[in-house]
């Protein structure tokens, strides 16, 4: 009896933790999206992530759950295969990367293996991708011309991957077959969304939060990378934000380069630039709660350094208070 139970909880752990594609989320597809104009960040490089220690965020994501919403291309699948996201948002203000994205997308519903996936971007496999693209999109010439221009970039970046995974003794989607398995499985259930948009747009965001709500779906996990030092939280943003519905273990996931001085970069976060990030988590929760102060020109670094716990060894930070108080 006692070896039948053991059984039991081991099919249960497995059965809660791995995939399922029976749900329906198509409708969290449909949603308002803003329209994209070139910029200056319409290269290559855009299309790859420098944040070379995101392991150091696996205690704080993983098994997460709910909807992943990222700006930026790949390493949100890093992300959300350790937190087990349902459903993935790949947000991105450059048409590049929004393009890039729908070609990984892809490369991943078309690959049953991450090497397979990889190959589709290594130089002997270029025509086989090529054809791909061309048989998949309406405007294939526009999609070749974007595969052309990421592909040395996002070479570079795989090589980086797999180097500091076998330096950090961590697994990702692209070393590791049960994570590669499930971001395959999420592609293959088109629960993985490149959208247009911009964090300081009036349209996208909110409409991810209204869509979540319409739908009965909460936020997981918000990954903003480093885009939040380039700018103070205009009253768009904080509306969209605080839209969004959450549970208690909802999560922000951000990287800092600047005053690094009081956030120190983690140690090899370096390794495939000339500069690195220190990494930030908070609550959801927390965030709106700061989000909804009155404090004129706001802005991550303020957040971090009055309100979180700084590892200075690790080169992270964990924020849980408001200004003057104690954690929610």
């Amino acid at each position: 009896m006692k070896q039948i139970f053991s059984s039991l909880l081991i099919l249960l752990f497995f059965g809660c933790s791995s995939f399922s594609g029976k749900e329906d989320y198509r409708s969290l597809r449909e949603l308002n999206q803003e329209t994209l104009v070139p910029t200056r960040w319409d290269v290559g490089n855009t299309t790859v992530s420098n944040e070379d220690r995101l392991d150091v965020l696996i205690p704080y994501v993983q098994n997460v759950g709910n909807v992943y919403v990222g700006v930026g291309s790949e390493q949100n699948l890093t992300i959300a295969a350790w937190a087990k996201s349902e459903f993935v948002y790949l947000m991105d203000f450059t048409r590049v990367v929004v393009s890039a994205n729908e070609i990984m997308v892809l490369f991943l519903k078309e690959s049953d293996t991450k090497e397979k996936f990889l190959s589709l971007y290594k130089k002997e496999r270029e025509n086989e991708a090529i054809s791909l693209i061309e048989k998949n999109f309406s405007n294939p010439q526009s999609y070749v011309g974007v595969y052309k221009k990421i592909i040395r970039y996002i070479r570079k970046r795989h090589k980086t991957n797999l180097k500091t995974a076998e330096l950090y003794h961590y697994k990702m989607f692209q070393t590791d077959d049960s994570q590669y398995e499930y971001i395959h499985n999420l592609a293959k259930a088109d629960r993985i969304y490149p959208v247009k948009g911009n964090l300081l747009g009036k349209v996208t965001l909110k409409s991810i939060g209204d869509t979540l709500r319409k739908n009965g779906q909460k936020l997981g996990v918000i990954y903003f990378s480093n885009a939040e030092e380039y700018f103070y939280y205009p009253q768009t943003f904080k509306e969209s934000i605080q839209n969004f519905p959450i549970t208690d273990s909802s999560i922000v996931v951000r990287t800092l380069s600047v005053k690094k001085h009081l956030f120190p970069w983690s140690p090899g976060s370096d390794i495939s630039t000339d500069f690195g990030f220190h990494y930030c988590i908070q609550p959801i929760s927390n965030f709106q709660a700061w989000l909804a102060l009155d404090r004129p020109k706001l802005r991550s670094d303020h957040i971090m350094e009055e309100g979180g716990k700084t590892d200075r060894s690790l080169g992270i930070t964990v924020v849980s208070r408001l200004p003057g108080r104690k954690s929610l």
